[in-house]
């Protein structure tokens, strides 16, 4: 194991104990959010969305991840992972989002019924489903191509090679889960937030409404197969994607809404509201409640977890699940606050926006 991961496992475990949990707070006050606006009338909603990257893996004993690059057919990020979200979800009754790679449905015998079974769950009870992309480690998207993937990211692909690989991802949905599964399909992250601006023509052209790989400030991986780059991008409403330059976020010429995950400054780090930064999430939270401008429309806050985060290999509860359940309680008891999927965070966003310029 590599040096800088030891020590970030090391500190993840510490700031994860009531003693971390307490310096953290007391550091909470450099946690920032800028660039939301100036401050007006909370009129709408602060919507809050939780979106779930299902895929494989689980967290190790030592709390470090096994993600499904690593460990493809790691099935257990699908159907314990989802088990214990839905869990925690019912519990509190809010709607989610899980955006499904489909690495799962190469999975097969029992391990295939559970995964069946967790899925079903999940639309039974109303969730959202979504695309999420990993094509060098999704195995039943390769054998449908025909090839091989080598990349992550969406950098390392032609156009119509992402228009290939998006669209048969969503012919997968339909062969594995049924034509209505296929078609209330409407919203997309791609795997390690690596979109581009390729990636958003192929999107708008195949019909999605909603996309979500966006992290405002944020850059990484770019000397590997993940490269993800949205350094550009300072904005954290809502916007139409452009299909010419992916982190332009005024040229309005394309049909698919971007959502970006919220992001936050902590001392000049910039990071995503994930709840494994427990009382950092919560302070952002605070934050964007307090100045995000709700005057004429809502504003969705949207917090990104896995599902292979929700649980260890034997299917135990992890810390990171523990913290998401932290935050929800945390967040419901703030006045105006709605927990939403990203298809109804859309509707209430375009039906506010529809009426306003009516």
């Amino acid at each position: 194991m590599k040096l800088m991961l030891k020590a970030k496992l090391f500190l993840y475990r510490f700031l994860s104990t009531n003693p971390g949990k307490s310096i953290l707070n007391l550091l909470s006050f450099g946690v920032k959010a800028e660039n939301l606006g100036p401050e007006k009338e909370k009129k709408c909603h602060f919507l809050v969305a939780i979106t779930v990257d299902t895929e494989s893996g689980y967290v190790d004993r030592d709390e470090r991840r096994v993600w499904q690059k690593e460990k493809p057919e790691a099935f257990q990020g699908y159907y314990l992972g989802i088990r214990n979200l839905l869990s925690v979800f019912d519990k509190y009754k809010i709607k989610s989002i899980f955006f499904l790679s489909t690495q799962c449905f190469s999975s097969k015998g029992k391990e295939r019924k559970l995964i069946d079974k967790e899925i079903k769950n999940l639309i039974k009870n109303k969730h959202e489903l979504g695309l999420h992309l990993h094509p060098d480690s999704d195995f039943a998207l390769q054998k449908k191509s025909g090839r091989k993937f080598n990349a992550t990211s969406a950098f390392f692909y032609s156009y119509e090679e992402k228009f290939k690989i998006i669209k048969s991802t969503r012919e997968l949905i339909k062969e594995n889960l049924g034509k209505n599964a296929e078609k209330n399909l409407i919203s997309f992250r791609w795997g390690n937030w690596a979109l581009d601006s390729g990636g958003v023509k192929a999107l708008n052209k195949l019909g999605f409404k909603i996309d979500s790989s966006a992290t405002p400030g944020i850059k990484g991986h770019l000397n590997d197969t993940m490269k993800y780059d949205w350094s550009r991008v300072k904005r954290h409403y809502p916007w139409i994607l452009s299909i010419k330059d992916y982190q332009e976020t005024s040229h309005n010429n394309s049909n698919t809404m971007e959502m970006p995950i919220a992001t936050f400054d902590f001392f000049g780090l910039t990071l995503r509201a994930d709840p494994v930064n427990s009382i950092l999430v919560n302070k952002a939270f605070i934050e964007y409640y307090r100045n995000a401008n709700r005057s004429e429309k809502p504003f969705p806050f949207v917090v990104i977890t896995h599902s292979s985060e929700a649980t260890t290999k034997e299917g135990n509860e992890t810390t990171a699940l523990k913290d998401l359940e932290g935050f929800i309680k945390f967040a419901k008891k703030y006045p105006d606050v709605r927990f939403v999927s990203l298809k109804d965070a859309h509707r209430l966003i375009s039906l506010q926006q529809l009426q306003n310029n009516m």
